[in-house]
């Protein structure tokens, strides 16, 4: 599958690799609810994949592990780029890791990556992992999106190219159509219609999210400024069933843990879902939890996921980038490792109800 698509990348991919930018400017000062990219300041993307480099690291990885992982292809986006997951591990619970579904939230793919090479590795819980698991790693959902050339010479837009530009692919599946984009949908687009499937065929019973938030963030009540939110619904508390609140609740409790180990960042919950009535049925994770919608002309399936999160990291550049990875990583493995070993069910939340939330402030400026 990859060497095929390695032989066809310089016919298939519509947009060159060759992104110039000038060297990153030094931080601008800044308060507590800073740094900001400036207007006049220059990112450089030197460590960002594109759609090229996902193709050809997947390859790698899958030539690399003796039969750990297959790469394939969950069919075509609305260009025609292979929307491309691989599969790790041999068991019966099946968790679900997708990134970079909005094309402009470039560190997830990176993260996504480097948690596939680990699942690869001997650690002693990448193995158990394999053993209990079977992991869907998805390091580019919109490649269209990641790949589209703005007016100021930059690659990446939020959402779809085409048929329907811009379309947003977090809130294509459903019930209800995407903003703006009524007669179109729901499912409007190739790539939602082609993950459902893969979400029907595979069934899985977790599911992890990554996304960025550009808004700077302080713990509320605090100084302290937090570079993670950590998505603990997407749908209203009512939505869920008794068993899924209690999964997510454990699941946050270990992401908590597990990016505190780090040291330097301080996580909160999801500043939106602060509001009782926040609720999103139309994204991938929430149609998960709630199992409630597919495709025209194709049957519900009669599931839903265990437990479901998503992550909001806010990034400000190449500098910062290492550690936000890092911050990728160290839950999700926690995550992969409690689910595999069984200790997510004893999971105290008592002290779920004390994290706190974030608050927006201005840019350091």
């Amino acid at each position: 599958m990859m060497r095929r698509l390695l032989c066809g990348l310089a016919a298939a991919v519509l947009l060159g690799t060759g992104l110039s930018t000038a060297p990153a400017a030094a931080d601008p000062p800044h308060n507590p609810g800073g740094p900001c990219i400036q207007p006049n300041q220059h990112q450089s993307l030197e460590s960002v994949y594109f759609y090229e480099d996902v193709v050809q690291e997947l390859d790698r990885i899958e030539q690399s592990s003796h039969g750990l992982v297959t790469v394939d292809s969950a069919g075509q986006s609305g260009q025609g780029r292979e929307l491309l997951y691989a599969t790790v591990g041999t068991g019966d619970t099946v968790f679900w890791i997708q990134g970079r579904i909005h094309g402009n939230e470039r560190l997830g793919t990176q993260s996504a990556l480097a948690i596939l090479r680990w699942l690869t590795s001997g650690h002693p819980d990448a193995t158990l992992i394999r053993e209990n698991l079977t992991v869907i790693v998805i390091p580019m959902y919109n490649p269209d999106g990641a790949e589209f050339l703005t007016a100021s010479g930059l690659r990446g837009i939020r959402g779809s190219v085409t048929p329907n530009f811009n379309l947003d692919l977090n809130r294509d599946w459903g019930p209800e159509p995407a903003p703006g984009f009524g007669s179109q949908g729901p499912f409007a687009q190739p790539e939602s219609r082609a993950w459902w499937a893969l979400f029907a065929e595979t069934l899985p019973n977790y599911a992890l999210d990554y996304h960025h938030v550009g808004e700077a963030h302080v713990v509320q009540g605090t100084d302290d400024l937090t570079q993670l939110q950590i998505g603990h619904r997407p749908i209203a508390i009512s939505a869920f069933t008794d068993e899924q609140w209690q999964t997510n609740r454990a699941m946050v409790m270990v992401v908590k843990e597990a990016v505190e180990s780090l040291g330097v960042i301080t996580p909160t919950l999801y500043g939106p879902a602060q509001n009782p009535a926040f609720h999103i049925p139309n994204a991938v994770i929430s149609t998960m939890l709630l199992g409630d919608s597919a495709p025209p002309g194709e049957q519900v399936p009669d599931h839903r996921v265990n437990g479901a999160l998503f992550f909001e990291f806010r990034s400000v550049g190449q500098k910062s980038s290492g550690l936000l990875v890092e911050t990728h990583v160290r839950p999700t493995k926690a995550l992969l490792t409690a689910v595999a070993d069984g200790s997510l069910a004893d999971v105290d939340i008592s002290g779920f109800d004390d994290i706190p939330f974030p608050q927006a402030v201005p840019c350091g400026t």
